[in-house]
């Protein structure tokens, strides 16, 4: 297996011998770049015989140019013997595997989330590059497949060994005794020459011994550390090569001696691997691709099927400006018990690139947009009460919460945990200062998210392990907010002793009060800490009945 990855700029003469022309890009006169992910099986290389190239995404790339410290993507697109070496003793070679088959099926995965969708998504499928329909099976698929069945059915093998050779030297005492002779020793006879029963050929095990030299072939292949059993003559080196041109006329003659469901399952995924090694063998093998082109929309559907909500009104996500929303989803706002919109940005980039002023910029646009949606709701009495932009007394508008998320790869390589951190400072635009409760104060948080874990519970069948992720991180970002808030402002809950407080005070108090939908008379005042706050209070003390200090749950 060859691992490349997507960015790094490689010498093209290296990139000439494992991919075509058409996935990768001149950088200058001497390097070039892939802008895909996935995989490509090429069977013109490893002499004729072909390999699987994997193409990580460009997350793994750090300042020190890569996630796997022990390599360099120069290394990694070595097929030697060396380098296969130098990764069993790392103990890495079984980790790259493990993460090339993720993202194998990621893009499987998203290819089938997306592929019957609206005509406003399936603008995503033009970004893949595949020849696969969904009964093909690749090399990794077959692969997987094999160490599935080997994983899944180890007390299965363990019963077939029991049964092959629990008879094996067991002594036939009638034959014995009628035609052995023994030799008298204090009249007891001695039999030396024993009649011991034998076993013929166990159809099992003759089925056992090509799986298992399939497995440490595939094994020596991809440097795998699985065990595989002592008890068995195992066909390798030159004897396996000629086993893989003649091994579905091996298989075809025994086909009729398995009528069990495992061993008949295990007997097709031999027959369906040695089919394919014959077809590469003869030249017939044709490439096999799975690539995307602009990983990053596969990270957003991937975050956005943990965090987003799929069932909103799709204008809250594509835009009347062509602009779309990454993720939006609908909690707790940041003001009493009311409801708002929590918008994300999913942002792909190496480990060391940051979220620049562009998408900052775009980000506020987005919050806008979603803010005038809602207004025009609101304006014709289509909103849900419980969901609050502006409240039509104080003329304020809540707080949106806006947040990018990106993605970095763990030293650990954990796949457990999510490591979700908040990143660079809380970012804050407003026409007017001091004045939270303006439709144009709007912020953006930023977070970092192991990718090893979205990747991992992109494809997991664990619903509630998602559920928790979900809960946990939507609860998360919003205590973030609060918490930047409550650095930032000082809050009073005040009582007006008149009903015409609001008017009286309107330009005193513009953007900054607010009154939620679960209090009557109560208003919520926020000033910026740095403020001349007590000479604020000290104009309106004598129109309120209460006044207390205010902290945002």
């Amino acid at each position: 297996m060859i691992i490349l990855f997507e960015e790094y700029h490689y010498k093209t003469e290296d990139l000439s011998r494992v991919l075509t022309e058409r996935y990768f890009f001149p950088v200058n006169g001497i390097y070039s770049k892939i802008n895909f992910v996935g995989y490509y099986f090429n069977p013109q290389i490893n002499d004729g015989r072909g390999d699987a190239v994997i193409i990580f995404p460009k997350v793994f790339i750090n300042e020190n140019n890569l996630a796997f410290d022990e390599f360099t993507p120069e290394c990694l697109i070595s097929t030697t013997f060396e380098t296969n070496r130098k990764l069993m003793e790392t103990g890495k070679d079984k980790l790259i595997f493990e993460i090339s088959t993720w993202l194998y099926r990621a893009i499987q995965q998203f290819n089938k989330r997306h592929y019957y969708n609206s005509i406003s998504e399936n603008q995503f499928i033009n970004q893949i590059v595949t020849n696969l329909d969904e009964n093909s099976s690749t090399e990794l698929d077959i692969i997987l497949s094999l160490l599935k069945y080997h994983k899944e059915n180890q007390d299965l093998f363990t019963f077939i060994a029991k049964t092959a050779h629990s008879q094996h030297n067991k002594i036939n005492w009638h034959k014995t005794i009628n035609k052995k002779q023994p030799f008298i020793q204090s009249n007891q006879p001695i039999y030396v020459d024993l009649a011991t029963t034998r076993k013929n050929i166990n159809d099992d095990e003759e089925l056992l011994i090509l799986f298992y030299s399939t497995l440490n072939q595939i094994k020596e292949k991809y440097s795998f550390s699985f065990q595989i059993p002592q008890n068995y003559d195992l066909i390798k080196g030159h004897q396996f090569e000629t086993l893989l041109k003649r091994g579905c006329r091996l298989l075809k003659s025994i086909k009729y001696k398995y009528f069990s469901d495992k061993m008949i399952s295990l007997y097709n995924l031999l027959y369906i691997y040695f089919e394919r090694s014959e077809r590469t063998h003869s030249k017939k093998q044709m490439e096999e691709i799975l690539l995307i082109k602009d990983f990053n929309i596969v990270f957003e559907d991937m975050v956005d099927d943990l965090i987003g909500d799929s069932k909103l009104l799709p204008e809250l996500k594509n835009h009347a400006d062509g602009k779309q929303v990454d993720h939006i989803y609908k909690y707790k706002s940041l003001l009493i018990e009311d409801e708002i919109y929590f918008i994300g940005d999913s942002k792909y980039y190496k480990l060391q690139n940051n979220v620049g002023k562009n998408s900052k910029a775009k980000q506020f646009t987005y919050a806008k947009n979603v803010i005038q949606y809602n207004i025009d709701l609101f304006n014709s009495g289509n909103l849900d009460q419980i969901i609050r932009y502006r409240e039509n007394e104080t003329e304020g508008y809540n707080i949106t919460p806006n947040f990018f998320i990106s993605a970095f790869v763990s030293k650990d390589f954990d796949f457990s945990k999510s490591y979700l951190t908040d990143t660079e400072k809380t970012v804050m635009q407003f026409h007017f200062e001091n004045r939270l409760f303006d439709r144009d104060t709007l912020f953006i948080q930023s977070y970092n998210v192991n990718f090893l874990f979205v990747l991992s519970v992109y494809l997991s069948r664990n619903s509630t392990l998602k559920n928790n992720f979900k809960r946990d991180t939507q609860k998360l970002f919003r205590e973030k907010l609060v918490s930047f808030i409550n650095e930032k402002y000082h809050f009073f809950k005040i009582k007006p002793k008149e009903e015409d407080f609001l008017d009286k005070y309107f330009r005193l108090l513009n953007g900054k009060v607010y009154k939620p939908s679960q209090t009557n008379n109560e208003l919520i005042l926020a000033f910026e800490k740095a403020s001349d706050i007590k000479n604020i209070m000290t104009q309106i003390a004598s129109d309120l009945e209460q006044n207390i200090e205010y902290t945002l749950i």
